[in-house]
């Protein structure tokens, strides 16, 4: 069976999210299963770091997966990153500074070209041209109504994932320039075309690529091919007593938007899944019961709930936390990466268990991610970086113990 893996928007959060996925994922063989990732924002950071080093040579164990994608990206995240981009006004920068900061820290100026061809990655931006995903991949650069181009080495994989991730109105559209590069049509209305498009605009301003669709769904929806989509999408919340300020209020509507395309997709994704017998969706924010024990209406799981592995429960306050962490670009706390990546990890690990069982090998079947933690800490922690914050540090400490940080102890921790 070969999968689409899709990964979802949601700043960091979905990131490391993500990243616990694509470990559990390694560790129980189903990776190799993965023919295609498809990414948006927050998950294409993820898929960028995973494709970079798969480039290299494949992941040879647990451990080897967690030096050379986990570390690399805790160790950035928690660089706090914004402080190098936003610098004194946080509002409309420029995406290409991200890239920059993207190519010194994790992908030194590599470019989609150089990738390897398996898996396929599309890195998804939305076109503001077009009003349709535009996407970057190994292959090809563009949309249907513009046509695509092929890759060259000036098309870094760090502008692919900065014009995927540049959320308005904290960033101005990316520009990327036609100048020079040949655009084919494949399509023209659904009949196979294969032709130039001899006026491509000169300029296309590509912004946030969960503007059009945050869950990376579009090619599983029109083509119907088997997937594993990982939903980190935030949480639009009611504002009850206390408005926010203005980087609030510019960033609802927006929230708003995407927030219903999410659940018009889901939807739409929910019905597929009722009629398939092997593709999964598992949200972040849902709780770890949604995948372990409850029922699906209108559809059998092959194990049933007794006959599931026993997972650690977590307090319904902590748990729902997990989902609302915020998704910007400031420092997460080392309980707050722990939390992500083992949320990531148990909810695709029950989700496989419990929707397709003939992936899991009997070995793996009552090996579940652990997690251990002072619950009431985590509480804390957890609250204290539930805000999103312009200027400074959430955190006065990121590490709960600075004499044993998570960066140093993934492996044994996770």
């Amino acid at each position: 069976m070969k999968y689409t893996l899709c990964l979802s928007g949601g700043g960091f959060r979905a990131t490391l999210f993500h990243l616990g996925v694509i470990r559990r994922l390694i560790f129980l063989n189903v990776f190799n299963e993965i023919e295609r990732i498809n990414s948006v924002s927050g998950g294409s950071i993820a898929a960028a770091m995973v494709m970079q080093e798969l480039t290299k040579s494949s992941f040879s164990s647990i451990e080897d997966f967690d030096h050379r994608v986990i570390k690399p990206v805790v160790n950035f995240i928690q660089k706090s990153p914004r402080g190098n981009i936003y610098t004194i006004i946080p509002l409309r920068k420029d995406p290409l500074k991200f890239a920059k900061v993207l190519d010194e820290e994790l992908f030194q100026g590599l470019s989609f070209n150089k990738l390897a061809k398996s898996p396929q990655w599309v890195c998804y931006a939305t076109s503001l041209n077009s009003a349709y995903s535009w996407k970057f991949s190994q292959d090809e650069i563009g949309d249907s109504s513009i046509g695509h181009t092929q890759p060259t080495q000036d098309d870094r994989i760090s502008i692919g994932v900065a014009a995927s991730a540049c959320f308005p109105p904290l960033f101005k559209p990316l520009r990327f320039e036609t100048y020079n590069r040949s655009f084919q049509f494949k399509y023209v209305e659904g009949m196979l075309v294969d032709r130039n498009n001899p006026t491509p605009p000169q300029t296309i301003l590509l912004t946030d690529g969960g503007v059009y669709d945050n869950l990376g769904s579009e090619s599983v929806l029109t083509k119907g091919n088997s997937f594993i989509i990982s939903d980190a999408s935030g949480i639009t919340g009611n504002w009850r007593h206390d408005l926010p300020g203005l980087l609030g209020e510019l960033k609802r509507p927006v929230d708003i938007a995407m927030d219903q395309i999410g659940k018009l997709r889901r939807r739409l994704l929910f019905n597929m899944l009722i009629k398939s017998d092997d593709s999964i969706l598992i949200e972040a924010a849902k709780p770890l019961s949604a995948y372990s024990t409850k029922e699906l209406p209108g559809k059998e799981s092959p194990t049933r709930p007794d006959n599931m592995p026993v997972y650690v429960s977590l307090p319904r306050d902590l748990e729902k936390s997990i989902g609302e962490i915020r998704t910007d670009l400031n420092a997460f706390h080392d309980i707050e990466i722990h939390l992500l990546l083992w949320n990531g990890m148990v909810k695709i690990d029950a989700a496989l268990k419990r929707w397709v069982p003939y992936l899991i090998d009997k070995k793996f079947w009552n090996v579940v991610p652990d997690i251990n933690i002072d619950f009431d800490k985590a509480l804390e922690i957890m609250k204290s970086g539930k805000s999103v914050r312009v200027w400074g540090e959430l955190h006065k400490e990121l590490h709960i113990n600075p004499q044993r940080k998570f960066i140093d102890h993934i492996t044994t921790v996770l």
